[in-house]
């Protein structure tokens, strides 16, 4: 009887010890998952108060980037993808040809870093640093690059379709919309109508092979109606469902002023381009880090999502090149540097349109700089916007060769390796 006891109650400890063990390992893994919630809800915390204070400090920052903000009382130092080099030649060029408003953006197309953004004012002969991120600006015929992209991916139109238009190809009247027979009727091809900005052959070559709804999904890729920067409330770019065919014409040809663009995005829809059909989102600030220890607080996400099959991507990036062989922007492109020439893969896209805020005549050029050789990756892409108010002083398109000349001559020579930012973010990755 008591080897019976002895032997239910030593059951009894050993059943009273698992469960306490068990217990305890689920008290301790509660407790481990409440202090992992902690530590997100205390990052997400963190992130907030650095996304609002450093988006309040670009809003009254007008000519400068803020190196600090505030958080919890403290200052945290900020560091930006922006090269300072190639930042202060921007600012002397513009300074020298001094139109009323101008905006520049360089962006690495692998990273997506943000290597130069300025803006302009020739009132006070000064710089405002947020008109590179508003989002105030008619897209004018940029916007062919995502009509093209459409087209050449979703329907049966290639760059050596034909069509045929009546009138000029600046224009777009409802009955150059109509297929009436006349002998002022020309024909051109869809490769040339892209080259020379025709917004006639555009308009009608989405009406028979595009829908209003497609052309919505494609402007959504390619980051319309969409927030684009983490660290910065840029505006998003806007673009409007068409109603009408003639909407649609339209809107696929840029002849409108609805479709709102920021500087930013412009480089961005040069740079899926070049990437292959590979949207990066932007970011210019690399870091934000302790004061006194250095240590690293935060860094904006690398995002980015595919936009365009490569052989779209490849397609366009042909036609792209044509307007700068070819086409309307071959003027300011005709003494580019023989080397750079040869070394480099150059392609953009022109466009013009009065409108906007602040109110003005737009000269639009965005363009990818690819180099030739593989080794020294996806180069860069340009976006430069003027806004004239009586006059012209210089062309978008000659201020973005003189950008691609610097910074293949100074910053990243073809000779070299790829671009310290890449390099840092290569690093980081790893």
């Amino acid at each position: 009887m008591l080897m019976k006891y002895i032997k239910n109650k030593t059951s009894l400890y050993l059943s009273l010890l698992v469960v306490g063990a068990i217990s305890s390992f689920g008290l301790y893994n509660l407790w481990k998952e409440m202090k992992k919630e902690e530590k997100r809800e205390e990052i997400i915390t963190t992130r907030t108060i650095i996304k609002d204070n450093l988006n309040e400090a670009f809003r009254f920052s007008k000519k400068t980037f803020p190196k600090q903000i505030a958080l919890k009382d403290e200052q945290v130092n900020i560091k930006y993808s922006l090269n300072s080099d190639l930042t202060d030649y921007i600012k002397k060029l513009l300074k020298r040809y001094r139109s009323d408003y101008t905006s520049v953006i360089v962006i690495d197309n692998e990273t997506g870093f943000i290597l130069s953004a300025v803006g302009y004012e020739r009132d006070g002969n000064q710089f405002n640093m947020s008109l590179p991120f508003s989002s105030t600006h008619p897209s004018a015929s940029l916007f062919k690059i995502v009509t093209t992209a459409d087209l050449l991916e979703k329907s049966e139109v290639t760059k050596d379709s034909v069509f045929k238009f009546r009138g000029r190809g600046t224009t777009l009247y409802k009955y150059q919309l109509k297929d009436k027979k006349s002998r002022w009727q020309r024909r051109q091809s869809f490769e040339r109508a892209f080259a020379y900005s025709n917004n006639v052959i555009f308009g009608k070559a989405a009406i028979k092979n595009s829908t209003g709804e497609r052309l919505f999904d494609m402007a959504t890729d390619f980051g319309f109606n969409e927030k684009l920067m983490e660290e910065i409330s840029l505006s998003k770019s806007v673009f409007e469902m068409p109603d009408t065919d003639y909407e649609l014409a339209e809107m696929a040809s840029g002849f409108n002023k609805r479709t709102m663009i920021s500087p930013v995005h412009a480089a961005i829809l040069a740079s899926v381009v070049a990437n292959d059909g590979v949207l990066n989102y932007p970011r210019v600030v690399t870091e934000i880090s302790d004061n006194n220890t250095n240590k690293m607080i935060w860094s904006p996400q690398h995002k980015t999502k595919r936009v365009l099959e490569v052989a779209t991507a490849r397609e366009l990036q042909e036609l792209m090149e044509t307007t700068v062989k070819r086409g309307t922007a071959r003027g300011s492109f005709r003494r580019l540097n023989r080397k750079l020439r040869e070394g480099l893969e150059i392609g953009g896209k022109t466009g013009s349109i009065t409108g906007g805020v602040p109110f003005g005549k737009r000269d639009w050029f965005t363009s990818f700089a690819i180099p030739t050789n593989e080794s020294h990756g996806k180069g860069i892409s340009i976006a430069v916007m003027n806004i004239n108010l009586k006059k012209w002083y210089v062309k978008s398109s000659y201020l973005a060769r003189k950008v691609i000349e610097y910074y293949y001559k100074e910053v990243n020579p073809l000779n070299e390796n790829i671009s310290e930012a890449k390099s840092k973010e290569e690093d980081k990755d790893t």
